[in-house]
Formats: structure tokens, C-alpha cells, sequence
């Protein structure tokens, strides 16, 4: 269980250097066969890894972030109100899935006895990209996840167009082009993306934005 906001920022670096390590030889490759028929190749093969690390690493990351969260075991009452939300999320998904007539009863008895009690904040699997992490994807887990929205807006337009709609054309095996110097500039932004991610999580465990305020 990750207890600490220094046991998940050691979790997320060592998540974070094999996929540096794989994203600056692939950098690196890009640009030896510069000028090369086989670039285009490369490059296409170089868009659809990065965007995998950058998926891959939002949500390695965002579900470290919640085991730490829940291993704080904070009372419903002081506890964030979108972590209460993902509570609640998974006791309406658990109540669909049951044919039961009185099923109803145990929210129920959530809300009337349990606000107080010791929270279970789901960590498994509760991060859902839908192989698909676009701009309005990233939005709901950051809301989710009560991290700082306003630090990725000016960067949502350039998630969609520059970076999910070409990894999907490569992923159907559509035509796309790229030269490398686009290519770097890309890399280069995606790597600046997932150190903001990075910075919001650390910052958010840091400042205890997970409790709810007293204000």
C-alpha cells in the first residue's frame, strides 16, 4: 500500500524511467534515419508509442494516486467530495449489477450511517481511458481525481489534433503525414505533458487536497 507522499512520488519515477528511457531511444531513432525512405515508418511507429506511454503513464499514475488516498482511510465526512464521488460511483455500478429489490437499502444506509464511518476509496481499475485518452477523457479523470484542471487547458486543443487523432490514424492504418522535426516537437510536448501530470499528482498528495477543507 503506498502511505506516503514520498512512497508515490518513488512509484511514479520508477514508472516514469522506463518509459523515458524507451520515448529517447525512439527519439533518437527518429532522427538517425532523417532523411531516409524508412523514416516514415519510424515515425509512424514513434507516434503510436508515444501517445501509449503518455495513456500508459496517466493511468500507472492516477491509480498510485488513489492508493495513496485510500490508504489514508479518511472519514466520508472529511474527505474530498470527488473521491466521496468515486465511492459512490462504484456502490451505483455494484447496485445495477444485482437483481436484488433491496439493493437500494445499502446506499441508503450510506448515506444515513456511514458518512462518518472510515472510507474505502476504490483504486482498481478505476481509471478508464477507453483506449482513447482525449482531451474530454482527461477532463473527467482530473475532475475525478480533484486535480487542477486549469493547468492542461490551453493544452486540451493540441491533446485532440496533434497527438490523439494521429495515433489513431496509424492505429486503423490510415495514411499520415509527419516530418521529424514535427515528430520532435511532439515528443518534446508530450514529455512536458506528463511532467504536468506528474507535478499535479505530487502536488495534490503534498497538499492533502484529497481532504475535504475545513473552510
Amino acid at each position: 500500500m503506498i502511505r506516503t507522499s514520498i512512497d508515490l512520488s518513488d512509484k511514479i519515477s520508477e514508472d516514469l524511467i522506463w518509459r523515458r528511457k524507451e520515448l529517447t531511444d525512439l527519439r533518437a531513432l527518429v532522427q538517425t534515419y532523417q532523411g531516409e525512405l524508412r523514416s516514415r515508418v519510424i515515425i509512424r511507429c514513434a507516434i503510436a508509442l508515444l501517445y501509449a506511454h503518455w495513456e500508459g503513464f496517466v493511468k500507472k499514475s492516477s491509480s498510485y494516486y488513489l492508493e495513496y488516498v485510500a490508504s489514508h482511510r479518511l472519514p466520508h465526512s472529511k474527505l474530498a467530495a470527488n473521491f466521496v464521488g468515486l465511492i459512490l460511483k462504484s456502490k451505483f455500478n455494484a447496485l445495477g449489477a444485482s437483481e436484488r429489490i433491496s439493493g437500494g437499502n445499502e446506499l441508503a444506509d450510506f448515506f444515513c450511517t456511514k458518512l462518518d464511518s472510515q472510507s474505502n476509496v476504490p483504486y482498481k481499475g478505476v481509471v478508464e481511458t477507453k483506449s482513447n485518452l482525449t482531451s474530454t477523457v482527461l477532463v473527467d479523470i482530473l475532475n475525478a481525481l480533484g486535480l487542477d484542471v486549469s493547468k492542461f487547458e490551453r493544452r486540451l486543443k493540441f491533446i485532440d489534433s496533434n497527438l490523439v487523432n494521429p495515433r489513431n490514424h496509424v492505429a486503423h492504418g490510415e495514411d499520415i503525414e509527419m516530418t521529424v522535426e514535427e515528430y520532435l516537437q511532439l515528443h518534446d510536448d508530450v514529455i512536458n505533458l506528463i511532467e504536468t501530470y506528474r507535478t499535479e499528482i505530487e502536488n495534490a498528495s503534498v497538499l492533502r487536497r484529497f481532504a475535504r477543507s475545513s473552510t
